[in-house]
């Protein structure tokens, strides 16, 4: 049955057989039908090779590992070293028509990149190319993004190594050419994705005339020689830029969002290719990507994605434009610290305001803790003193005790010696006496050495128990003097903090009293002022003659005290005996008119 237009798409397609794949069978991709001779012997009728054969003499095919349109994978092992398996792929010779394929396939041997599959073996036969690969274990990308799209983070970590080894690839001579999804493998070492690029099958030199590749993620130059349509750029290695970034776009958005999916033909995909360059990313895709990053990320595929071929970067270039996907992670981070910016201004401001209005307000409440505070650590101070004064009592009175037992034990072995020596007369007239009989003289003797024994094992225990007690109470001793000696000092340090801090207070107390005593002089001098009588109104006419004074106005004493020049008021704090400043005005109406010329009392 043959596939359906959309899956056609997603096909490798090669320039030599583009006629062949335009048949009955597989509808052309301008949708026009087939145009042309087409070849007699397609590729996919070549007899391959197939499980249980020998290839290359050494390399036995034991099961099929993966099959296309032009080629298979077998997975193999070597007749002479049955443990070593490899990933074998055999390929139709008719596909390299025109094409050195020794030469490619030296070069491709060449690249020894990490990101890019290794050639280990290939040979080539009338019929068929072959080359070996290793056997990985992961999956495709294609694979993966059937369970969902990537994050732009995820993206970044396969993407990035997929453009370095394509740019080892460039270094080398070579072009890609099919670069999409089924072709990225997300190969798994020691539980971490290692990402590699697949099927250098269709690979050809950067400036070669051969062209391969799948439409739904090729060039637009790429795709239109395919069609076997002329194209108006010359092929480079800019075609794997265009489907590096094709491919990307699609991990991103998914096949609901990507341009193209739908297309059934040639036409359906231009006009996708055309969305591609001014609107990559639709306004459904990637909702949590918003703002500059956004914008960043639209731009940068719309570079990548150029029909023109000369306005895409290098993939040297690439390699370092693919971190904008890093943006969306860093706008995130830079909208978390303003965040915690603003809430640390918040949060200083908060304090600054609640420092100047306990500054203000408690001047007199600051003094009365301070007093308080030297109190407390006075008795601290004095505490500490008593309980030195018991330690040194307590140690004298070890001291004591070890002298005593010190004592005992001399008082002991002076004991011990008498004793020895009223044993030595004691064996001395029994040997000369001779009244005794051996066994009473053997019992004497035991008797008298169990006595020494135990006084010598007293003495002993005693000896160690009195230098234990003293290499204790000397450390004791030790530990308590530098513990009260710290605990004296850090008093000492406190109590100086106490005495800075309540003569800090006691200054600002003196300033909040002279502040207020100014404050009440100039509300009795603005009394004074109001209390003045007013002049009489000049005569009529008089306002024109040099000699009549100036008409002046009675000042309201509401308003008057406004007026008068205010003293300039600390910067961090509002002195609550302004109150009776403002609370003096009524007074006038209340007390009686004092004389002319004489201040009114407060």
């Amino acid at each position: 049955m043959p596939p359906s237009r959309p899956q056609l798409l997603r096909t490798t397609i090669v320039q030599a057989f583009a006629r062949t794949i335009a048949s009955e069978d597989h509808p052309a991709l301008d949708g026009q039908g087939a145009s042309g001779p087409a070849s007699s012997t397609p590729p996919s009728s070549v007899a391959l090779p197939g499980a249980g054969d020998v290839v290359g003499g050494h390399y036995k095919l034991m099961s099929l590992l993966g099959e296309g349109m032009f080629g298979k994978v077998y997975v193999a092992q070597r007749l002479d070293v049955p443990e070593h398996r490899v990933a074998l792929k055999l390929l139709p010779r008719s596909l390299y028509a025109g094409r050195n394929v020794e030469r490619e396939l030296v070069m491709l041997a060449t690249v020894g990149h990490p990101h890019v599959v290794q050639l280990k073996d290939h040979g080539t036969t009338p019929d068929y190319v072959w080359l070996t690969m290793p056997v990985y274990q992961g999956q495709t990308l294609a694979e993966r993004l059937e369970k969902g799209t990537l994050s732009c983070k995820q993206a970044h970590d396969i993407f990035l190594p997929m453009a370095r080894g394509l740019e080892a690839l460039h270094a080398a001579g070579l072009r890609h050419q099919d670069i999409k999804p089924e072709n990225i493998f997300l190969a798994v070492f020691s539980g971490r994705v290692h990402p590699i690029l697949l099927d250098l099958g269709v690979a050809a030199e950067k400036d070669a005339g051969f062209v391969a590749g799948t439409a739904l993620f090729g060039a637009p130059e790429q795709v239109a020689a395919l069609a076997g349509l002329p194209t108006g750029a010359a092929f480079s290695e800019k075609m794997d830029t265009y489907g590096l970034a094709a491919t990307l776009l699609y991990a991103l958005v998914g096949p609901a969002q990507f341009p193209g999916e739908e297309a059934s033909d040639r036409n359906g995909l231009a006009e996708a290719q055309e969305v591609r360059t001014q609107d990559p990313i639709s306004s459904a895709a990637l909702p949590e990507v918003t703002g500059a990053a956004r914008e960043a990320l639209a731009a940068s595929f719309r570079r990548w994605l150029s029909f023109d071929p000369a306005d895409r970067p290098t993939m040297k270039e690439m390699c370092e434009q693919i971190d904008v996907l890093l943006e969306p992670e860093r706008e995130e981070e830079r909208i978390e610290a303003r965040r915690r910016e603003r809430q640390k201004t918040t949060i200083t401001r908060l304090w600054v305001a609640f420092g100047v209005t306990l500054l203000a307000g408690g001047a007199g409440g600051v003094v009365a803790y301070q007093k308080g505070e030297t109190r407390r650590v006075a008795q601290q101070l004095a505490e500490a003193r008593r309980e030195g004064a018991a330690s040194f009592d307590k140690l004298d009175t070890c001291v004591a005790s070890h002298h005593v037992a010190t004592k005992d034990a001399a008082a002991c072995r002076a004991a011990l010696a008498v004793e020895r020596a009223e044993l030595k007369r004691s064996l001395d007239e029994v040997m000369r006496t001779g009244t005794q009989s051996e066994a009473e003289h053997a019992h004497e003797v035991q008797r008298h050495n169990a006595r020494i024994k135990t006084c010598e094992d007293t003495a002993a225990a005693q000896k160690r128990t009195c230098e234990d007690e003293a290499t204790r109470l000397v450390s004791e001793r030790a530990v308590e003097r530098t513990e009260l000696t710290a605990e004296r000092d850090a008093a000492r340090r406190l109590g100086e903090q106490e005495r800075s801090g309540r003569l800090a207070a006691e200054g600002e107390r003196d300033a909040c009293e002279a502040e207020q005593r100014t404050i009440v002089e100039e509300r009795d001098a603005c009394k004074a002022a109001a209390a003045k009588p007013k002049p009489p109104p000049p005569a009529p006419g008089a306002s024109g003659t040099p000699d009549a004074p100036p008409v002046k106005t009675a000042v309201p004493v509401a308003t008057a005290a406004p007026t008068a020049p205010e003293p300039a008021a600390p910067p961090k704090r509002s002195p609550p005996q302004q109150q009776p400043a403002q609370a003096a005005p009524p007074e006038p109406k209340m007390a009686p008119a004092a004389p002319p010329g004489e201040p009114k009392g407060t």
